[in-house]
């Protein structure tokens, strides 16, 4: 600002000051002429005036008389060119002056001022003529010379003056331009500085508020405006914080997207659901999920508008995402949540429902068969009758136990079931265990031991315990051939009450061991149909040791018969 400044002022002043100078020469140059020619019409009235009073005889002398005025010469012309008189040479010796320009041009326009080299002097001389008598151009003229050489002095002097006094003016006018430039420059450039600090982030920095002129009155506007946006950023950056916090700490992603579909911005929950191991910062979302369906998604709800909502398979994680168009058409909101859990319950409660009606059709399928027949007069058949009877209620007991279970298995998994857990002893639950079941292992001529150390103590729902080891050893008699052995011990490891149900059965593969606590799994059905099973026993099981804070778990193989362990918390717990 201060160069341009400065550059402006020396370019208005300088083609200025310079044309006043050539004006003042041209000036001083005609004023010297009109003087030097006003002279010249002065000393040729006296040489006129010495003419007519000194007559034709004593005119040479009188006019030679006049060589000592000052660097002057005088000449008297007669009419025929001839030479009558001269200050400075003997007008016998001197040619015919009558082709001289200053006499040509005082006998045709009365008078002549001429600048030419005197060839009697041997000089530069100025030449003025003029007719003795105007109304007689024929008659006699008279000349005055002076040197040019001291005019010309005089010329170069005044020429010096004017250029040293210009020169004089240039640099004061340089100095007040420099002064000004300064003066308007320095506190534009203050306010600059400042606008740029701020910009940069510096609001604390101010303008000075002693500028002079408009500047001060701009210097107190921008403070105000600094101390403005600081504060309306200090609260920009509180509600960011707070926007930052919020969103960091939801469990659902937010993903934020512009209109091209790159990311701008993302929570950890989003990185960790969509599995993003690189910065996705300038990045496509499809570029960053190699899965089809979203960019179908994200694509739909910005060309539509209209939010989407879609359910994607990403990695092992089933993702829920709602993609929502922001306002103006400037990007997309991508909020995701991990289904995986959800998608596992649906399918469990498909699979439920699917299993039940399974479960529910065949005892009521054979319960409608045998009706029809016995309708049909079976009835009166005293041999059949009674085995279609006994089927009927056969299956009758089948579907109060498949209830009664899904009852109680509802009732535990819905926390309906209030766990009122106390003191209890191994001992009196192993015996209970050995009464209930020792009948049913002597019919199917299986080997039963129950085994447990003396005063074993820990804290149980004594009715959910008894029903769950009373699962575990019912699957045991079921699946133990006549003959094999079920085995029931209780004991402590690692500070927990852990029952041991063990049987020489057939025994779990590996691969179904993971499953044989999922309801209504069975890995025989048949057989489990035929023993009274309702496929709920295990899973009943495990709702109860997980009610206790607690677990159950199998270990089994092809021909070595399972062992299930039933852990609880100890005494001390």
């Amino acid at each position: 600002m201060f160069r341009r400044l400065f550059a402006a002022f020396l370019a208005l002043q300088v083609p200025a000051l310079g044309l006043f100078a050539v004006l003042v020469a041209g000036s001083t140059r005609e004023r010297l002429r009109e003087e030097v020619e006003l002279r010249l019409r002065d000393e040729g009235e006296l040489l006129c005036a010495l003419v007519r009073e000194a007559g034709p005889a004593r005119l040479p002398d009188a006019v030679r008389r006049l060589r000592g005025s000052p660097d002057a010469r005088f000449t008297v012309v007669a009419a025929d060119g001839r030479v009558l008189a001269d200050s400075h040479a003997d007008p016998a010796t001197m040619e015919a002056h009558d082709d001289r320009p200053e006499i040509r041009d005082a006998r045709s326009r009365g008078s002549g001022t001429h600048v030419r080299r005197s060839g009697t002097l041997g000089t530069e001389m100025i030449y003025h003529a003029r007719l003795l008598d105007p109304a007689d151009p024929a008659g006699v003229a008279v000349r005055v010379a002076i040197p040019s050489l001291p005019v010309e002095a005089e010329l170069r002097r005044l020429t010096a003056f004017v250029a040293v006094v210009f020169a004089f003016v240039a640099l004061a006018g340089a100095g007040v331009s420099w002064f000004l430039a300064r003066w308007i420059a320095r506190p534009l450039a203050e306010l600059r500085e400042t606008a740029e600090a701020v910009a940069a982030g510096d609001l604390g920095r101010k303008a000075p508020l002693g500028l002079p002129h408009e500047a001060g009155s701009l210097a107190r506007a921008m403070n105000r405006m600094a101390d403005e946006l600081n504060v309306r950023l200090a609260s920009i950056r509180t509600e960011t914080a707070k926007l930052e916090a919020l969103v960091s700490s939801m469990e659902e992603g937010v993903v934020a997207l512009d209109r091209e579909g790159r990311v701008a911005r993302l929570n950890g929950a989003a990185r960790r659901l969509l599995g993003l191991g690189v910065d996705p910062a300038g990045l496509r979302l499809w570029e960053l999920v190699r899965v089809p369906a979203i960019e179908d998604r994200l694509r739909e709800a910005l060309a539509s508008g209209v939010p989407v909502r879609a359910r994607l398979e990403i990695g092992p994680r089933i993702v829920a995402i709602s993609v929502g168009p922001v306002a103006g058409g400037e990007g997309a909101l991508v909020v995701a949540r991990d289904a995986t859990e959800e998608h596992r319950y649906e399918q469990l409660r498909r699979d439920f429902v699917a299993n039940v009606s399974h479960e529910l059709r065949t005892p009521i399928t054979v319960i409608q068969g045998f009706l029809e027949t016995l309708r049909e007069g079976a009835w009166r058949d005293p041999e059949r009758a009674p085995e279609f009877l006994e089927s009927i209620e056969r299956n009758v007991g089948r579907l109060r136990a498949l209830v009664e279970d899904l009852l109680e298995l509802s009732r535990l998994e819905s926390s309906g079931e209030v766990v009122k857990p106390r003191p209890l002893e191994a001992g009196p639950v192993l015996a209970r265990l050995e009464e209930t079941f020792r009948p049913l292992a002597e019919r199917k001529r299986l080997e039963l031991s129950v085994d447990g150390p003396p005063g074993l103590a820990f804290r149980a729902d004594p009715e959910l315990l008894d029903r769950a080891l009373g699962n575990l050893v019912d699957n045991a008699i079921k699946y133990t051939p006549e003959g094999g052995r079920v085995e029931i011990r209780a004991g402590e490891e690692g500070g927990e009450t852990v029952f041991l149900v063990r049987d020489s059965g057939p025994g779990i593969p590996e691969a179904e061991q993971a499953r044989v606590f999922e309801r209504f799994y069975r890995l025989d059905k048949s057989r489990s149909r035929e023993g009274g099973g309702t496929g709920l026993g295990l899973a009943i099981a495990k709702h109860v040791a997980q009610l206790h804070g607690g677990s159950v778990s199998v270990s089994s193989g092809p021909g070595k018969g399972s062992a299930f362990a039933l852990r609880l918390p100890g005494a001390g717990a």
